[in-house]
C-alpha cells in the first residue's frame, strides 16, 4: 500500500523531521514567504507548498550563477 504524504504538520514537528532550527523557521515565515499559518498558538506547515517553496528558493538562489 502506497503511504501518503502529511498535508500539513505542526512547525516544531516539521524543524524534528526536516532538521531545521525552529528560530529559522520562524525567520522564514517572516522574511521569506514560507508557507506556514497559525491557528491560535500554534503553527503550522502546509507540506506539499513547502516542497514548491524550497524549489521556488532553490531556483532564485542559483538563477545568477
Amino acid at each position: 500500500m502506497k503511504q501518503q504524504m502529511k498535508q500539513q504538520m505542526r512547525l516544531k514537528t516539521f524543524c524534528k523531521e526536516f532538521d531545521v532550527p525552529y528560530t529559522t523557521a520562524i525567520q522564514w515565515v517572516h522574511s521569506y514567504g514560507f508557507p506556514a499559518y497559525k491557528i491560535e498558538r500554534n503553527w503550522y506547515v502546509d507540506v506539499p507548498k513547502y516542497y514548491k517553496w524550497r524549489e521556488t528558493m532553490h531556483t532564485n538562489s542559483y538563477k545568477y550563477a
